[in-house]
């Protein structure tokens, strides 16, 4: 089978190869791959980007992806050879007090298909039984493929934020991610602003436009004193505004990661009791929850995708890495 494989430090490092079917160990199920998304993380494990240096090579990327289940071993139940499903991403032990608590994703142990071993930019891929989300048959692939950011977006939202109609919501960061935060919020009755880099406006903020997202780029200004901002762009300057503007009393829901450590005026934030959240990755149950607003048409994401191939990998890469689509899905064929 084919896999995209990184194998040192460099871009040129990953590429795609010809290796084995995975042998499948006690508990997996073996996924024919239907679709993978591309994300920042895989951005940054492609550069070898500070931060990423747990990242062990040879890895196969890719951790947003759909796939049906074409072999299972003895022990696994509930999943049957034409099953199709969906994968969280970040995978607790199962065994802790943070797991046994529902935040697998807080694990200590935790790993990160596709990062920590061998994930689906491949043909197939193995996975723990323990680790799968069913997902309909009629929700086409490229889609199914966006169901996990699509979870971590209804993380920093609904269950971080627990933005509510009426509220006024910042979003800061145009990505596929910040998108479907302001889509959500507005979903939920909020007055929402999605503010983008003066790049953006380009591609990322005219496809939100077309969502019914109001948009601004940051150095338009005008974004007021919102009631919830939710940062999602990992722009140091974009923290230090959300703290800085959001009303007293308000929430800051933090999404985005930062390549430096961001500087911000914390008085502001004791003197007027901004609540400053985290919020990572997301479970199972917001996967679910992600499923069944596709179902009810109320996250129409087709138009933030771009299908690639598998054999056209470097190419989304490339393309992720420039902004020149919003969510790259690479399609095995």
């Amino acid at each position: 089978m084919r896999a995209l494989i990184k194998s040192g430090l460099n871009k040129i490092d990953t590429r795609l190869e010809e290796v084995p079917k995975p042998v499948l160990q006690d508990g997996q199920v073996l996924l024919k791959v239907e679709a993978c998304g591309l994300c920042g993380s895989d951005i940054h494990a492609w550069r070898s980007d500070k931060g990423y240096e747990w990242v062990k090579t040879p890895v196969t990327l890719g951790h947003e992806f759909v796939g049906s289940v074409v072999e299972t071993t003895q022990s696994v139940t509930g999943w049957q050879v034409g099953d199709r499903a969906v994968v969280v991403s970040i995978q607790g032990c199962l065994n802790c007090q943070e797991c046994s608590n529902g935040f697998t994703q807080r694990c200590l142990t935790r790993t990160v298909i596709g990062l920590s071993y061998n994930g689906a930019m491949a043909d197939y891929v193995a996975v723990s039984s323990n680790f799968l989300v069913p997902i309909p048959a009629d929700i086409p692939a490229v889609i199914a493929a966006a169901v996990e950011p699509l979870s971590v977006a209804v993380h920093a939202t609904i269950t971080t934020a627990n933005v509510t109609a009426g509220q006024k919501v910042v979003v800061s960061g145009a990505g596929f991610v910040g998108i479907t935060c302001a889509l959500l919020a507005k979903n939920a009755g909020a007055d929402v602003l999605l503010l983008g880099a003066p790049q953006d406006s380009a591609l990322r903020l005219p496809a939100a436009s077309k969502l019914g997202i109001e948009t601004r780029t940051t150095n338009e200004g005008g974004w007021g004193n919102p009631d919830v901002w939710i940062e999602a762009s990992g722009a140091p300057s974009a923290l230090a505004s959300a703290i800085t503007d959001t009303n007293s009393g308000g929430l800051v829901s933090v999404v985005g990661l930062y390549a430096a450590a961001p500087q911000a005026d914390l008085n502001q934030l004791v003197r007027r009791e901004i609540r400053l959240k985290g919020s990572y990755a997301s479970v199972a149950s917001e996967y679910e929850l992600a499923i069944s607003f596709i179902k009810k048409g109320l996250l129409p994401i087709e138009n933030l995708l771009e299908s690639f191939t598998l054999d056209e990998a470097t190419e989304a890469f490339n393309a992720a890495e420039s902004s020149t689509t919003i969510k790259p899905i690479i399609v095995p064929n």
